[in-house]
């Protein structure tokens, strides 16, 4: 190619390039033009919608396990309870339910509230000022949903002043098929944390329904020291009967051999940089032994929990007729230091035992009144040193009346008589050595108002008088 050829042949590229410049400024004002003139409309878009398996109310927020759905694993009592507004949980570890996890209902901890098994309460006669649930000893396996109660306005429920959690049992099923249902499940995760679980639920000839599992959970946890083994067992049998009566008679048993955590302090020679810190001041969490250093042995405890209950229920007339029989008990071992002395196995524990009498849903005056009353007899002690330290008897009545369309009043009252035998002196003869003894009896009223305002909007409002029971 000539010198001369090669100054033309560029000015015709760079002809061809702007001619290709102003005609694409040409066409893509026109495009967006159109764009803009044909503008597109979506469909509405529910950016939020009901948490699949939770229902809630103005009465109860009901949580059933078979439906929930929720971002994770369920593994315990306290992954559930989690995703429940104004429910808050305290956890030492979200690996495993640990006897230290605590929770709470609007800033009103188990002291203030009551747990529940198929409608009787399972908080503990109180160790160090409380009435402490051990969520460890309580495993999802069993589990057919959770209903939850917030405030004290119902007096169908032993002193509930910050509300309730019911946890109701899978019971089998009625039916005539002879194949059960079998379930197993396993899972592994951090910190060498594994649970291992199976279940079989069926009945036969329309006569009886049975459920029995088990399960095994174990972790090295997540603190120095704070290992967990957690082995659960359950059964539950319902017996049929005529005039569609039912007899149940369920049990539940756990053993939870837990590590306590010890310090582990970065200014200390027995520091170890595997585990997080963990220093003498740190918060520690309710009923577990205060700060162990490190030492030669491991300090533990070990704790058998068995629930036992069994139910009778017939309707009768406009309502049902309830009897329960119920029974907790616990043991406990606890191995640990006691300045450079490693004590073993001091022994402490627990039983409540009692029944419940209602006559419930009683419906009156064309269903515009729900009538409910009822009995309860409680005895609540600690049987190797005081084996009654509280004798509760009760009764109550509560009655649901619907006035119109939209409006619902719920008025009751609770009766106590508590006799109590709560003071032992540490103090030596100086101070009573004996025991104390006192009764205290009164009426606890509460009425509740709901409004269903709009078909999605409902209004409630509620006040109560409510009863603690003292600690021992």
């Amino acid at each position: 190619m000539s010198s001369i050829e090669k100054p033309m042949s560029l000015r015709l590229i760079r002809l061809m390039c702007a001619a290709v410049f102003a005609l694409s400024l040409t066409v893509c004002p026109l495009r967006a033009a159109e764009k803009e003139s044909d503008p597109v409309y979506l469909e509405p878009i529910t950016v939020i919608a009901p948490q699949p398996g939770v229902e809630i109310t103005t009465e109860k927020t009901v949580i059933r396990m078979d439906e929930l759905k929720k971002p994770g694993t369920v593994r315990t009592l306290t992954d559930v309870l989690t995703e429940i507004g104004g429910v808050d949980v305290q956890r030492i570890t979200p690996l495993i339910s640990s006897p230290g996890d605590e929770v709470s209902i609007r800033g009103l901890n188990e002291g203030r509230m009551v747990i529940e098994i198929d409608g009787r309460r399972i908080n503990h006669t109180g160790h160090m000022g409380r009435y402490i649930v051990d969520w460890s000893t309580l495993n999802m396996d069993d589990v057919e949903r959770i209903e939850i109660i917030r405030g004290g306005h119902s007096v169908l429920h032993p002193f509930a002043i910050g509300g309730v959690i019911n946890i109701i049992t899978k019971k089998g099923k009625k039916t005539d098929e002879v194949k059960p249902e079998v379930s197993v499940k396993a899972g592994y995760g951090d910190f060498d944390t594994y649970n291992l679980s199976a279940s079989v639920n069926g009945g036969a000839a329309n006569l009886l329904s049975y459920h029995f599992s088990a399960s095994r959970q174990e972790t090295d946890g997540y603190l120095r020291n704070n290992f967990q083994e957690n082995d659960a067992f359950n059964g539950h049998l319902t017996f049929h009967l005529p005039s569609e009566a039912t007899f149940s008679i369920g049990a539940k048993y756990s053993d939870v051999l837990y590590g306590f955590p010890v310090i582990n302090d970065p200014s200390r020679e027995d520091y170890d940089p595997d585990y997080p810190d963990f220093i003498a001041d740190a918060d520690q969490l309710r009923h577990l032994p205060g700060p162990q250093l490190p030492g030669e042995r491991d300090p533990y405890w070990e704790k058998h929990t068995s629930y036992l209950d069994a139910v009778f229920q017939v309707p009768l007339g406009p309502g049902t007729v309830k009897l329960h029989g119920f029974m907790t008990n616990g043991r406990r071992w606890i191995s640990q230091y006691s300045g450079t002395t490693f004590v073993e196995d001091t022994f402490s524990d627990d039983e409540t035992r009692g029944y419940i009498a209602e006559y419930q849903d009683i419906k009156l005056f064309d269903n515009r009144h729900r009538l409910t009353l009822g009995l309860e007899y409680q005895e609540l002690g600690q049987p190797a040193s005081n084996p009654m330290i509280y004798l509760v008897k009760s009764a109550y009545i509560q009655d649901i009346i619907q006035v119109g369309e939209r409006l619902t009043l719920t008025p009751g009252v609770r009766y106590y008589h508590v006799d109590m035998d709560t003071y032992n002196s540490l103090f030596g003869t100086g101070w009573p050595t004996e025991g104390k003894e006192q009764t205290e009896d009164g009426f606890y009223p509460s009425l509740k108002a709901d409004f269903q305002a709009t078909d999605d909007t409902a209004l409630y409002a509620a006040v109560s008088r409510s009863y603690r029971l003292p600690c021992p």
